[in-house]
């Protein structure tokens, strides 16, 4: 019996002192900081685990046998932790010790989100007792050593995956037993990859792969683990030159229980019986912590891990911001990409994602429209037009992403096909005059209808002039107005069909202003809007601190303009919310008649200007022209 106990110390001294000189558990992945001190900092609660193994069942009257104890506490961005550990080889070999870990967490950013991963680095030092019996062997110097013990470590979390790298041994400490070579405590690394796979809200899969190097051998641990119901565990693993084991186990949220049975494949499965291993463990967790832990029956779906529930994520499948409701949506405006007729330009949901004018823009545009003239039959531009054309060419520079729309139109005098070919020449016209001032064509979009689409009846030579016009607008797309429409329809479609399903929910949507109340002043009968402007500010990333509003607003806003007000001039230091221009007072009035909102018109430098909304105050013109719905602009006084 001497000799077969000499035998087996000489065969397990070999192998601890070239790869098996720390402990390793089957359910390393439920006691992790073993082997990793980095994790310690993990949870922001106290968390305690025992493992205890006995290898090797019946190989050996004296057990072989490990029992770890750790307690870590994470204090935010830093943790510690406490181990203690006995490992008992069941022959003339002995190791016990403890020793004391650090570790810090820094976040990071992905994709402009916060926190999106985590990298985790400790270190943990401490001293263990290494005891050899005396077997008669003249080698053996001292029974006992007491070694220094370092292990660094290294662990990143990034959605569910989770990489560690540890190595223990890094004083490479010398156990000072024997005269032989060998005694050496060499360095391990331990490199561990883990994923966490959901099925469905009651079963998940949880791979994990070990990779234990040493500088003679390597071993690989290949686990996968299943929890049902976020309670039942069941698993299997292979360990090379080992063998597989199974698992079993229940979480109840704060206690945790796994037991596992190794079953020997190698020259040892005629000797043993196999290992058996038990873990468990307990976390402090706080009750608010705990209902998001246990939480099954309503537990978040996100299968693309944006951030955002599968319930109101309108593209679960592709990885989005909250903003644009689970979608992706490159400028940040709200709109998603595939819906949004200018995806690389923050706009607003308005426009379909494009950008608006602002109010100078706005009023070069108007000028222009409203000076351009041509002589009867003629196709040349007036030189009186120059001057604000100018201005809408300087504005076409200082903006690469615009387009010009340039749309001819005649009168009806003369054939048809003669109107048209005058409305082409015309609209080609402006357009040589943008192309001879460096605007290039791909940028001006030319279109002509000729007798078609007449802003009033041609009666009179003051009609049919007002009909001999070129158009201009500004966009930021080359969608025409049927497509642009049909993408607008698909996104409102797809909105309320979603959420309609869904009516607990309500989708964010960014907007600018907020109203507060609406004041209507007696002696002008005008609505004061008393509107409160939200500031957002626009950093490099073009993030947007908007402001959401649950409720929509209103769309039928009291708009009322004094019937009693036979002034044509009107007060001409007001801001008008423009949808018309005119160069006679009849087509002012029939274009009024003719339209359901309450519109008014107002006398200004021979033109009649027809608006909707009037204040002293731009910022309130401004603010309507948002909430309106149709195509306006903003006259300054």
């Amino acid at each position: 019996m001497k000799k077969i106990t000499s035998l087996l110390f000489t065969t397990l001294f070999s192998i601890i002192a070239y790869s098996q000189q720390f402990p390793l558990q089957s359910q390393y992945q439920f006691n992790y900081s073993m082997i990793n001190p980095a994790v310690v900092v993990e949870n922001d609660f106290t968390s305690i685990r025992a493992s205890f193994r006995q290898q090797w069942v019946g190989f050996s009257e004296k057990p072989i046998a490990t029992q770890l104890l750790s307690l870590n506490k994470g204090y935010g961005t830093n943790g510690l932790g406490f181990t203690v550990f006995s490992d008992e080889t069941g022959g003339a070999f002995s190791k016990s010790g403890l020793s004391v870990s650090y570790a810090h967490k820094v976040k990071f950013s992905i994709n402009g989100i916060p926190d999106e991963s985590e990298l985790y680095l400790g270190i943990s030092a401490g001293a263990a007792k290494v005891n050899i019996s005396n077997l008669g062997d003249p080698s053996i110097i001292n029974s006992e050593d007491i070694v220094p013990e370092v292990t660094f470590g290294g662990y990143y979390k990034i959605n569910d995956f989770k990489l560690g790298v540890s190595i223990p041994g890094l004083l490479n400490a010398n156990m000072e037993l024997t005269e032989a070579t060998g005694n050496t405590i060499f360095s391990h690394v331990y490199t561990m990859l883990s994923y966490k796979h959901e099925i469905n809200e009651n079963l998940s899969l949880h791979p994990s792969f070990l990779i234990k190097t040493t500088e003679s051998n390597n071993q690989i641990d290949a686990n996968l683990n299943v929890k049902f119901q976020n309670k039942l565990w069941f698993g299997a693993s292979y360990r090379q030159d080992f063998g597989p084991a199974l698992f079993v186990g229940i979480d109840f949220g704060r206690l945790l229980s796994i037991y596992s049975h190794d079953i020997s494949t190698n020259e040892m499965s005629s000797y043993s019986n196999g290992s058996h291993e038990f873990t468990i463990g307990y976390d402090f967790i706080p009750e608010n912590e705990l209902d998001k832990k246990n939480d099954s029956v309503e537990k978040i779906l996100d299968r693309d891990k944006d951030g955002i529930e599968d319930k109101i994520d309108l593209c679960p499948n592709e990885y989005g911001i909250e903003i644009a409701n689970g979608c992706p949506d490159f400028d940040k405006d709200g709109i998603p990409d595939e819906y949004d007729l200018c995806p690389h330009l923050y706009g607003n949901s308005k426009f379909q994602g494009c950008p608006d004018l602002t109010i100078d823009e706005q009023k070069i545009i108007t000028d222009a429209l409203a000076d351009l003239t041509f002589s009867f039959d003629k196709d040349n531009i007036d030189y009186a037009s120059y001057g604000t054309l100018t201005k809408l060419v300087v504005l076409m520079h200082s903006n690469p992403s615009m387009f010009l729309l340039i749309e001819g139109f005649a009168s009806s005098e003369g054939t048809e096909a003669y109107n048209l070919s005058l409305s082409a020449r015309r609209a080609k016209s402006v357009q040589g005059f943008f192309l001879e001032r460096g605007i290039l064509k791909n940028r001006l979009v030319m279109d002509f209808y000729g007798e078609e689409s007449p802003l009033n009846s041609n009666f009179t030579e003051q009609e049919r002039a007002k009909n001999r016009r070129v158009e201009f607008d500004i966009r930021y797309h080359l969608y025409d107005n049927n497509t642009a429409a049909d993408i607008k329809n698909k996104y409102d479609n797809l909105v309320a069909n979603f959420y309609g399903n869904n009516s607990s929910l309500t989708p964010k949507k960014p907007i600018v202003v907020v109203q507060k109340d609406v004041q209507i002043e007696s002696d002008e009968k005008d609505v004061m809007l008393d509107l409160e402007l939200v500031e957002g500010s626009i950093e490099e990333d073009v993030a947007i601190e908007e402001v959401f509003i649950e409720e929509s607003i209103e769309k039928d806003v009291l708009i009322e303009e004094a019937e009693s007000n036979t002034n044509i001039y009107g007060d001409i230091n007001k801001y008008l919310v423009v949808v018309q221009v005119f160069s006679d007072i009849s087509n002012a009035k029939n274009y009024i008649s003719n339209n359901d909102e309450d519109l008014s018109y107002m006398l200004i430098g021979g033109k009649f200007y027809v608006y909707i909304y009037s204040s002293l105050s731009r910022e309130e013109c401004n603010t309507f022209s948002n909430l309106y719905e149709g195509s306006c602009w903003i006259k300054n006084p």
